[in-house]
């Protein structure tokens, strides 16, 4: 008989069940090197004293490095094993990637018990974070509701009326008046947008169904990829877009001196443009929604346009991992905590009761004192629920090679994403 149990105790252990290694924690002192990105450094720095009075023997240590270099970094230590910190930020371009290699901790087993926080985010972001329903490796802490940025100085100059872009159509026809020659030297100067890829990634990011179909087969030529690309080409071949890349030094100065009038991105995009990229231009930029896809749809267009997780690396002591545990959920759930990240880096809540501070009631002095919140509260609620597949980021990067052919007219829609296809499904 104890034979028997102690090769069933062995059997219940590969398969990792009913034993939980890691224990709540309870009060150890622990130091933890939290790895992030600016500007949440600053953030995250200015919300740690009131985390210390809660837990005066956790000790953390904020390490920011770049955009790619700290993802880069987070690639390299999950494949090594080594090298790791105890809490990451995950954002949303690297979420796919980093959760499919099964480095993290599911947060929803114990010690962590995500699950009772659910009911607090949106349907979505947590989906975003999730390896299915029985799986959260990555606790959502903040988000980024898609809208257009516009600049109003050049729609009233030309006369277009933002109310009037109802749908994909009226936008196109908007393009034509918005894309002109203002220095009369017989160049355009001044474009609807800075890149075709904008068309593409709101047609292709407000769907329900991405780079797979709900079976979590290739779906790389399905009918509403083929149509975002479609669109995409149909607005390059007019001229309405600069044909700048974002993040650029061209980007950023379209922007400050309006020459590009139509951006759609995250909510986020607001505190670049006041702080850095376009400081003079106040009072120039407005937000609104995006546009329904055809005349008949009831609704816009919702899409997330980025967003950060906190998530866990599985190959550190236990003792880190609960007391990393206690980090994130102040972090991700303390109504002050995420406010304070939203005054530093306009990092948008996770946390759907911190929508109730008066700021989300308030006007927005650089966008000419307009409630953006308000909008950006009710596109959150419906941007579609997409759960990440482990081989999005491959995915994405061929997706995105058959875009860039067919934009600079190397190869036809079909062709491009019936190959793109044919690669996705060569990788499966």
């Amino acid at each position: 008989m104890k034979r028997i149990l102690l090769v069933l105790c062995a059997v219940l252990l590969v398969a990792g069940i009913g034993f939980s290694a890691v224990k709540p924690y309870a009060g150890e002192k622990v130091k933890l090197v939290l790895a992030v990105f600016p500007s949440l450094d600053a953030a995250y720095n200015a919300s740690l004293p009131e985390f210390n009075k809660k837990y005066p023997n956790i000790e953390v240590e904020v390490r920011a490095l770049g955009y790619g270099d700290h993802h880069n970094m987070l690639v390299t230590a999950l494949a090594a094993g080594k090298g790791l910190p105890d809490v990451a930020v995950v954002e949303i371009g690297f979420v796919a990637q980093l959760g499919a290699g099964g480095g993290f901790e599911n947060l929803l087993e114990e010690p962590y018990n995500a699950g009772q926080f659910k009911k607090f985010f949106t349907p979505y972001k947590w989906a975003q974070g999730s390896l299915g329903p029985k799986n959260l490796f990555a606790m959502p802490v903040d988000i980024a509701p898609g809208c257009v940025w516009y600049r109003k100085d050049v729609f009233d100059e030309r006369k277009v009326n933002i109310d009037k872009i109802e749908d994909i159509e009226d936008l196109f026809a908007a393009g034509k008046k918005l894309t002109f020659d203002k220095d009369g030297d017989g160049k355009i100067d001044h474009w609807l947008l800075g890149g075709a890829n904008y068309i593409f990634n709101m047609i292709f990011f407000s769907a329900p169904q991405r780079f797979f179909d709900k079976n979590g087969k290739p779906a790389l030529n399905a009918p509403r990829i083929k149509l975002a690309v479609s669109w995409a080409k149909k607005f390059r071949d007019a001229g309405y877009d600069a044909k700048i890349a974002d993040w650029s030094n061209e980007w950023y100065a379209a922007l400050k001196e309006g020459t590009i009038s139509y951006t759609p991105s995250g909510a986020w995009l607001g505190g670049h443009l006041k702080n850095w990229i376009a400081p003079d231009a106040k009072g120039k930029f407005r937000v609104a929604e995006l546009p329904k896809l055809n005349k008949k749809d009831k609704t816009r267009m919702k899409m997330s346009q980025g967003g950060s997780f906190l998530a866990i690396p599985k190959k550190i002591p236990d003792v880190n991992k609960a007391a990393g545990w206690e980090l994130i959920k102040y972090l991700c759930t303390d109504k002050q905590a995420q406010l304070i990240a939203y005054d530093k880096a306009d990092a948008f809540p996770a946390y759907m009761p911190a929508w109730d501070a008066p700021v989300f009631d308030q006007g927005i002095d650089y966008i000419g004192g307009q409630k953006a919140r308000k909008l950006w509260k009710e596109i959150a609620l419906q941007i579609p629920e997409v759960y990440i597949n482990e081989k999005d980021s491959i995915a994405n990067s061929i997706l995105s090679q058959a875009l860039s052919e067919v934009l600079e007219g190397k190869k036809d829609v079909d062709t491009a994403l019936n190959d793109a296809q044919k690669e996705l499904e060569s990788k499966m």
